[in-house]
């Protein structure tokens, strides 16, 4: 991770969520490429994520130019963007979780390939790292300032 911020905990969490939701998009590829025999509905649903991953990525690489052209100093209007990019940012990430916890218990062609378990855990295992990461420095920003992050109840 990339620390010429400062303190702006906001913007590194803006800044994590870039390079996972580029990761995930490319786990997207591991994973269709590890299985080659994955099931067509888990094959179209990873696509659907790939998709996904690539809109918020874009989305997150205009807000990161957005506040580098603002040389970091981020209106209300920009901070509420940022937030909420971060939170979609995250709940897909847990959607994605939960859809490889699908994949390792209910698909034929992982569980019959050890090793797409030991890709798939690790994958999973990422996503779950970036949700970690992401929080802890997004709930560190709300106890040191008050007014960034208050979503601790993603829904799924």
């Amino acid at each position: 991770m990339r620390f010429f911020y400062g303190e702006r905990n906001i913007l590194r969490a803006l800044e994590e969520a870039d390079f996972w939701k580029k990761q995930e998009s490319e786990h997207v590829d591991v994973i269709l490429e590890i299985v080659p025999d994955l099931e067509e509905e888990y094959i179209q649903k990873l696509e659907e994520y790939q998709e996904i991953f690539n809109s918020t990525h874009g989305r997150i690489v205009q807000l990161v130019e957005t506040a580098v052209n603002c040389h970091n100093i981020l209106s209300p209007e920009l901070q509420r963007d940022i937030i909420n990019i971060i939170n979609l940012a995250v709940r897909q990430s847990q959607v994605f979780i939960d859809f490889i916890g699908m994949l390792l218990r209910d698909s034929k062609a992982v569980t019959n390939n050890p090793t797409a378990i030991i890709v798939l855990n690790h994958i999973r295992r990422e996503s779950e790292y970036f949700v970690g990461i992401v929080t802890a420095f997004l709930n560190s920003s709300c106890a040191n300032n008050g007014r960034y992050y208050n979503d601790t109840g993603f829904q799924r």
